[in-house]
């Protein structure tokens, strides 16, 4: 039976937030699903963010995308940016990753968003021909440059 794909809304915020948490450890970050759960709860409170998650038939939370609305003004519109894909370790290689990433790109589309930006990780080289599959285009023009804001407030 194929899995299911829905937009959260805070009544997902706990299910969410174990898969963002697992996430957030992927990339390092501590485990702290309270803290997960605060922000994720936030997010969806707020409507600061659009998240779905891939649930399997048994409702079992197998990934999530988390999509964040924003406007270019070299496009003078809307776009939305795909800050985070995320599967569970389990549920990888079937397509979970594939449909969460259409999902957003057709919530985008119903939107009016001229694009669709992420960023990933220069080793992440799976996700990178996943996004290539699917027709994202890796930018020649602009670098990114991240100032911590924290570090200049000690």
């Amino acid at each position: 039976m194929a899995n299911i794909i829905s937009r959260a809304d805070v009544s997902y915020s706990h299910e969410v937030a174990l898969l963002f948490n697992e996430y957030r450890q992927f990339y390092g970050c501590k485990d702290d699903v309270p803290a997960a759960e605060q922000f994720i709860r936030a997010r969806l409170q707020d409507a600061s963010s659009v998240v779905f998650i891939a649930r399997s038939p048994e409702g079992m939370g197998l990934g999530f995308v988390q999509l964040y609305p924003s406007y270019s003004s070299l496009r003078l519109a809307p776009i939305f940016i795909l800050n985070d894909v995320f599967v569970t370790q389990h549920a990888r290689c079937v397509g979970i990753g594939r449909g969460l990433v259409q999902q957003a790109t057709e919530y985008a589309k119903a939107q009016g968003a001229r694009a669709l930006v992420l960023e990933t990780q220069k080793e992440n080289v799976r996700e990178q021909g996943l996004y290539e599959a699917l027709g994202f285009v890796r930018d020649q023009k602009f670098l990114t440059y991240e100032l911590e804001i924290h570090s200049l407030l000690k």
